[in-house]
């Protein structure tokens, strides 16, 4: 049995992925900040967290565990944000992962982030994690995976790094799974007539707009820099039939028969900007989010506002993917134990 300790945990997916895989496992410990994905976790699971800020644990404090897992902040790293990488205090979340691997010194440890992670700051960022994970004493194995190839309609690239301690498990890398099923189009997850995140009227004449059924002089507001034209289309793409995905830099047409781009939820004035489905006009539900993040179709996102769900699963791991690798880990120790 692999008791693990789950770190800026969210709402549950590397739970939700460790449970439905092969890997024998028992939760010993949860941690996360957010109070909202804490209403939704305990909705789901039963449960609170076990701390909130890690930078007020102390390594005496937790339980011992066989495995740590952590989808660490990704906006430090992120080609979205600002790109401050150990200057921003969460990019220094990090740190206390390994402080705590230090002190407990657990068989495995699982990480996830943004592909970025590997190119920021020229790579220095990613060989200044990998230093200090191999002189804890860990063999360290790393591969990016897309989504798309795990039953999910959204091409998530993530970076995905695994970690084995060398006195117990040997010093080889792991053999990760790249594909479980062809690359999957978003068209057959979409709930046809489910209005229940509709548009605004605004966006209904923006609809009108882009799919050339309005000029810009008949609009009621003027047009800003960044929505006067698509910002990008994708290919074959029908603007009738089609996501629009609202990004800080302008608007894209997204085809539905290709997965969606990563799901992102742009804040702006407390709410947040949910992709569009221009044919029906509305927003994408929660239940089709779930599914585009490979959350079950039981998981209750109720506890929280519409905006809190959209924004929690777009912050998420996929579960899909995160089952994967649990499976290639089970492998791995069952080859290391013969």
């Amino acid at each position: 049995m692999v008791r693990y300790a789950e770190f800026c945990t969210g709402v549950g997916g590397f739970r939700l992925g460790i449970e439905a895989s092969l890997l024998p496992s028992k939760l010993v410990y949860s941690n996360e900040i957010d109070n909202n994905c804490e209403k939704t976790y305990e909705r789901n699971f039963g449960s609170k967290f076990d701390s909130k800020d890690l930078f007020n644990l102390t390594s005496k404090s937790l339980p011992d565990f066989d495995m740590l897992c952590a989808g660490f902040p990704c906006q430090p790293f992120s080609i979205a944000g600002k790109e401050l990488g150990f200057g921003d205090p969460r990019g220094t979340i990090i740190f206390k992962l390994i402080e705590i691997v230090h002190s407990k010194k657990p068989g495995i440890i699982f990480l996830e982030n943004v592909t970025n992670l590997l190119r920021h700051n020229n790579g220095a960022t990613y060989r200044e994690i990998v230093k200090c994970l191999s002189d804890e004493g860990y063999s360290v194995s790393s591969v990016v995976l897309d989504s798309s190839y795990f039953g999910v309609p959204q091409s998530r690239s993530r970076i995905y790094i695994v970690c084995f301690r060398i006195s117990k498990y040997g010093n080889k890398q792991i053999n990760f799974t790249m594909k479980k099923t062809p690359k999957t189009p978003l068209r057959p997850f979409i709930i046809p007539g489910d209005y229940s995140i509709p548009v605004s009227d605004k966006w209904q004449e923006y609809i009108d707009y882009y799919t050339g059924k309005k000029k810009a002089e008949d609009l009621t507001f003027k047009l800003t820099k960044t929505r006067a034209t698509l910002e990008r289309i994708a290919p074959g793409c029908d603007l009738c039939d089609c996501v629009f995905q609202v990004r800080s830099s302008g608007v894209r047409a997204l085809s539905l028969d290709e997965p969606l781009p990563t799901l992102t939820v742009l804040n702006s004035g407390g709410g947040a900007h949910i992709p569009i489905l221009s044919k029906e006009r509305r927003h994408l539900s929660i239940a089709e989010m779930k599914s585009i993040m490979g959350f079950p179709a039981w998981y209750d996102f109720s506890a929280v506002s519409r905006t809190d769900a959209a924004k929690q699963l777009s912050n998420a791991v996929c579960p899909p993917v995160i089952e994967s690798i649990c499976n290639d880990i089970s492998a791995y120790i069952d080859v290391s134990r013969r």
